[in-house]
């Protein structure tokens, strides 16, 4: 499904760069700098208690590999390289920062390593 997504991207661009003129490697440089995307849940959880906060970090933390490029199907050491990328890290911090939960904040300022397990 990632890969025809890709795929399907990848030619989008292409077409839309064909008809203004712009190159191929450059439609596909364009889609390259898109920020990834992921949904993650907080409806179901008390984001003002110790478990909910912890539990939102993990999501975070799920959605962050995923967007850098981990899933839960990648071999260990690549899930561990990417949990200490300057991705992982940025996103991380975005995404706790746009949440706007002190509870959550304040958790992960507090305990990082809580995130990246």
């Amino acid at each position: 499904m990632i890969a025809s997504l890709g795929c399907a991207m990848a030619l989008a661009g292409a077409l839309s760069a064909h008809a203004a003129g712009q190159s191929e490697a450059d439609a596909a440089r364009d889609i390259e700098r898109q920020p990834v995307q992921v949904v993650v849940k907080a409806h179901d959880l008390d984001l003002t208690s110790q478990d909910g906060s912890a539990t939102m970090l993990q999501r975070l933390s799920r959605a962050a590999q995923e967007a850098c490029g981990a899933s839960s199907f990648s071999v260990p050491d690549y899930r561990w390289a990417v949990k200490r990328s300057d991705c992982y890290r940025g996103s991380m911090s975005r995404a706790v920062a746009d949440l706007g939960a002190p509870a959550v904040t304040r958790l992960y300022e507090e305990h990082p390593v809580l995130a990246s397990n």
